[in-house]
């Protein structure tokens, strides 16, 4: 009767010892579950933040570019001007 008692002690003691490991896990899966969640989040806003940034980066070139182009098609109309005008002066002093 003693090696019975004695074997269920064991027994409640290993189930007791599983129910006490299992509630441990469920506690650490909560925690690292809060850090994915915080770290998911955080991911998001520089993702956000990085496309906001990229998206003023490009209207920002753009309007620089288009800056450029009207500045060297001023400056083609005004070089060819200036052409003209010399071409005008090259014929008087030939004549």
């Amino acid at each position: 009767m003693n090696e019975i008692f004695g074997f269920a002690a064991v027994i409640v003691s290993i189930l007791a010892a599983q129910l006490f490991n299992n509630s441990r896990l469920n506690a650490v899966e909560a925690r690292l579950e809060s850090r994915i969640d915080r770290l998911v989040t955080e991911i998001n806003r520089v993702q956000t933040e990085t496309n906001t940034r990229m998206d003023r980066m490009q209207s920002e070139l753009t309007a620089r570019i288009d800056r450029i182009q009207a500045d060297l098609a001023q400056f083609y109309r005004d070089l060819g001007r200036h052409d003209e005008k010399i071409e005008s002066i090259e014929k008087k002093i030939g004549e």
